[in-house]
C-alpha cells in the first residue's frame, strides 16, 4: 500500500497556523497535532478496555432471561460479537477516509453537515457517555465501599468514592496519553487473567463432577427457549450493550500510528478479543450455574469464584471487577474527550474546548469538560437513564451507516483506504433501524423515546451558538488565517459554521462541509 502522503489528499491532516499568540493559561490558540503514539497492540489494548466493564462480570441475565435456553442466550452473544466486530470494520472504513480524531461528529458532518453532527456530539458529550461512564464510576464506588465499610458505608462515602475516581483517571488523562494508554493496557491485560479465571473456575467444578450438564446436552441446551422473536431482539440489544465501546479508536484517530493499518487491524483484534473473551465467561456461568441461577444472580463473576474457591475466589472476582471498571471508565475519558475536542476545533463547541496543551500534549479543556459533566451525573440516578442512552447510541449509529451508503453511492470512485462489501453495510443499516425501533414496541417505550428530547433541547443550543457567532462576527478585526489547504481565509470567516470563533478552517470531505461546497478531499482516483 502507497504511503499516505503519496496517494490522496483525503488523508491531508490540518497544518499548524503559524502567528497565534500564546494565551495566559499555557495552552496556545494554534493547533498542536497530537502524537501518533497508538499502535496495533495498544489500540486493540483500549478497545478491549473499553467494552469489557462490569457488565459482563455482574450478571449476563437479562440476555438469559429473554432467550429462556442455554443455547439461545450463547447464540445471542456470539451474533452480537459478530455483528459489533463488522460495525468495527465499516466504522474503518469511514475512519480510514477521514482522518480526524471525533467519530461520527466527522462522518456526519462531512456527509450532512454540520447541524446533525452537532446533535451527536452534544447527545454523545452530555448525556450519553458521561451518563454510562457514571454507571461504571458508582459501580465501582459500591462495591469498594462495600469491601471497606461493608454494610456501613454512607451515600457520602459512595459518593466521594466515585467522585475521587473521576478525579484520579481525569489527572491521568490530562499527564499525557501515553500514560493512559499503558494503564488501559496493563487493566486489558488483567481481564483477560479474570478471564481466565473465571474458566478455571468452570473446569473446578466439572473436576468436582457439579457441574451442570444440562446446559451443553443437545436434548435440554435448548429447554425453555422463548418462541417469541421479540425476546431474541431485546436480548440481542442487551449482549450487544456489552460490546458498547467497540468504535473507541475512531475517536482518537490522529493519535494512531499509520491509521489506514492501525484502525482496521486494532479494531478486528480488539473485538475478537471481546467476543471470545464474553463466549469463555459464558461457558463459565453455564458449567457452574443452572439457568434460574444465572437469572437470580446479581453479582455472578464473584458468586463463581465463590463456588469454586470460597472467600479467596470471591475476593479476587471483586478486585478483577473493580480494576475492569476502572480500565473502562478511564479509557471512556480518553476517547471521548477527543470527541469534545473535534467538535470545538469545528466551532460547534466554544474555542476554548479544544485547545491542546503544548506540555501535556493533550487535550486538557476537553478532559475537564467530560470530567465535571461525569461527576454531575453522580448526584442523579444514571441507572435510569439505560433504556433512553441505548436506543440514542444506536439512532446515531443508524445515522452513521447511513452515511457510508451515502457516500458509496455519491462518491464511488473516492480513494478507500480500506473497504467493505456493500451488503454488510446495507445489513448493519437495517439492524441498527431495527435497534432503534425494536425498544419503541418493549415495557420500556417511554423510557427509550426520552432520550429524543434532548434532540431539540440541542437544537436551542446550535442556534444561539449561531446567532450569537452572526452577530459578534463583526467585533474581530480583519486578519488572515493559513487553512489546512494553504489557501488564505479572512477572519470574516471565523465565527461563521465554517470555524466558530476563535476556531480554525479545517477540510472538508464533502459538499457538506461549508456554504461554498468546495471538497479537497473527495476527488476521483
Amino acid at each position: 500500500m502507497a504511503s499516505t502522503s503519496e496517494t490522496s489528499p483525503l488523508l491531508r491532516s490540518t497544518e499548524e497556523v503559524p502567528g497565534l499568540e500564546d494565551d495566559s493559561c499555557g495552552t496556545v490558540n494554534k493547533p498542536v497535532k497530537m502524537q501518533r503514539t497508538v499502535g496495533v497492540l495498544a489500540g486493540a489494548a483500549i478497545l478491549f478496555g473499553n467494552c469489557v466493564g462490569a457488565g459482563i462480570f455482574i450478571s449476563p441475565r437479562g440476555v438469559y432471561e429473554k432467550t429462556g435456553s442455554a443455547a439461545g442466550g450463547m447464540i445471542v452473544w456470539a451474533v452480537a460479537g459478530l455483528i459489533s466486530t463488522l460495525c468495527t470494520l465499516a466504522y474503518a472504513e469511514l475512519g480510514t477516509m477521514m482522518q480526524e480524531s471525533g467519530g461520527e461528529f466527522v462522518y456526519i458532518k462531512n456527509t450532512y453537515g454540520k447541524y446533525p453532527a452537532f446533535l451527536f456530539s452534544f447527545c454523545n458529550a452530555f448525556l450519553i457517555k458521561p451518563a454510562m461512564l457514571t454507571v461504571g464510576v458508582l459501580t465501582f464506588a459500591d462495591y469498594m465501599a462495600a469491601l471497606i465499610w461493608g454494610d456501613g458505608a454512607t451515600f457520602v462515602m459512595v459518593k466521594s468514592i466515585g467522585a475521587s475516581v473521576i478525579v484520579f483517571l481525569a489527572v491521568l488523562n490530562v499527564l499525557s496519553s501515553k500514560l493512559i494508554v499503558k494503564f488501559c493496557s496493563f487493566i486489558s491485560i488483567f481481564k483477560l487473567v479474570v478471564v481466565f479465571f473465571l474458566l478455571v473456575c468452570g473446569f473446578a467444578i466439572v473436576i468436582r463432577g457439579k457441574q451442570h450438564k444440562e446446559n451443553f446436552k443437545p436434548a435440554t441446551a435448548f429447554k425453555n427457549a422463548s418462541s417469541n422473536p421479540t425476546d431474541y431482539g431485546l436480548a440481542f440489544y442487551f449482549s450487544a450493550f456489552s460490546y458498547t465501546s467497540w468504535n473507541s479508536l475512531n475517536f482518537m484517530t490522529e493519535e494512531l500510528k499509520s491509521p489506514t493499518e492501525t484502525l482496521p487491524r486494532a479494531g478486528m483484534l480488539g473485538v475478537t478479543a471481546v467476543t471470545v473473551s464474553y463466549l469463555l465467561a459464558n461457558i463459565s456461568y453455564l458449567l457452574l450455574f443452572s439457568m434460574s441461577g444465572i437469572i437470580d444472580s446479581k453479582t455472578i463473576a464473584m458468586d463463581s469464584g465463590y463456588l469454586a474457591f470460597g472467600r479467596v475466589g470471591e475476593l479476587f472476582m471483586c478486585i478483577g471487577l473493580l480494576l475492569s471498571v476502572l480500565g473502562c471508565v478511564g479509557g471512556g475519558i480518553l476517547c471521548v474527550s477527543r470527541n469534545i475536542q473535534s467538535t470545538a476545533e469545528d466551532g460547534q463547541f466554544p474555542a476554548w474546548m479544544s485547545r491542546i496543551n503544548p506540555t501535556f500534549n493533550t487535550p486538557i479543556p476537553a478532559i475537564l469538560v467530560l470530567s465535571t459533566t461525569t461527576m454531575m451525573y453522580l448526584f442523579v440516578d444514571p441507572y435510569a437513564l439505560i433504556p433512553c442512552l441505548g436506543t440514542m447510541e444506536w439512532f446515531f449509529y443508524m445515522i452513521t451507516f447511513s452515511c457510508l451508503l451515502y457516500l458509496r453511492y455519491t462518491e464511488p470512485k473516492n480513494y478507500r483506504p480500506f473497504k467493505i462489501p456493500i451488503v454488510v453495510g446495507v445489513f448493519l443499516f437495517l439492524v441498527t433501524v431495527a435497534c432503534v425501533v425494536l425498544p419503541l414496541f418493549s415495557s420500556d417505550r417511554y423510557s427509550a423515546l426520552m432520550g429524543f428530547i434532548t434532540l431539540p433541547l440541542a437544537t436551542v443550543f446550535y442556534l444561539a451558538k449561531h446567532y450569537y457567532n452572526k452577530f459578534s462576527r463583526s467585533s474581530y478585526p480583519a486578519a488572515t488565517m493559513v487553512s489546512a489547504n494553504s489557501s488564505v481565509v479572512s477572519n470574516s470567516s471565523v465565527g461563521s459554521d465554517k470555524g466558530g470563533v476563535g476556531s480554525l478552517p479545517v477540510p472538508s470531505y464533502g459538499s457538506h462541509g461549508n456554504t461554498q461546497k468546495e471538497s479537497i478531499v473527495f476527488k476521483n482516483g
